[in-house]
């Protein structure tokens, strides 16, 4: 079939060659130029991905107080700041809590109490509801159920079964190397980089760690050290 497409086509040009014909060039017509397209900025493209990707579903609020909701995780994040991370209160609800109590919903309610002696962070609401969290050693700092003084399961003790981190090399560990750094590396290059990471002061930067082919060759700690533990994970800044 191919073959006979072509011999046809051949045909047909021998054909008006021949008797002198010559076919008519259409003119081309260019075309119009497109019109400007709007640009989209990176914001409105992920709110139109997030949009398509929406559930058709109704939304329906949590049951309860929603200032109850962000009072309990407030207490819950000043707990962990305070009793895990061993942050200043005043510190802690300045820089951390306002990632579940924004400053609206925290003027709403008083002051966290913090109870040392029971290693607990108490917020009461304007309605007379305090909302406690506490620490539960190894389970961490959860929310009390309201009107209760304890949570409903036992709290346990875990036993590590990782080897003693002292003596470790890192990253498994805490122990470093005791050979001087590399002679590739440029230490004064290094230094000017954790100074940066430290300015301004006013960013508050906790730690900047350096590794270098699987080998920590700078640390410096502002407001944490090399033992502290972050509030969520528990982990240890070098870890």
């Amino acid at each position: 079939m191919r073959m006979h497409t072509i011999a046809t086509a051949l045909a047909l040009t021998v054909c008006t060659a021949a008797i002198g014909y010559e076919a008519e060039t259409p003119a081309v017509k260019a075309a119009a130029p497109a019109p400007p397209q709007a640009t989209v900025s990176s914001r409105d493209a992920l709110i139109a991905r997030a949009k398509s990707l929406e559930l058709n579903t109704p939304y329906v609020p949590p049951p309860g107080d929603p200032l109850e909701h962000h009072t309990s995780g407030f207490a819950k994040i000043m707990c962990s700041a305070v009793f895990i991370t061993g942050l200043d209160p005043d510190f802690a609800a300045e820089n951390v809590g306002y990632f579940t109590s924004p400053y609206a919903e925290r003027a709403k309610v008083g002051k966290p109490v913090i109870d040392r002696v029971n290693k607990a962070v108490h917020i009461t609401l304007p309605n007379g509801v305090t909302r406690t969290a506490k620490y539960l050693g190894d389970q961490g700092c959860v929310t009390l159920p309201v009107g209760k003084n304890s949570v409903n399961f036992a709290p346990i003790k875990l036993k590590s079964r990782l080897p003693d981190p002292s003596k470790q090399l890192w990253p498994m560990g805490d122990a470093l190397p005791k050979d001087p750094p590399p002679s590739e590396l440029d230490a004064p290059k290094v230094k000017q980089a954790v100074d940066a990471a430290f300015e301004p002061a006013a960013g508050m930067t906790a730690a900047f760690v350096v590794s270098w082919r699987g080998r920590l060759i700078a640390e410096r700690y502002g407001a944490a050290s090399p033992r502290t533990r972050h509030s969520k994970a528990g982990r240890w800044a070098r870890a």
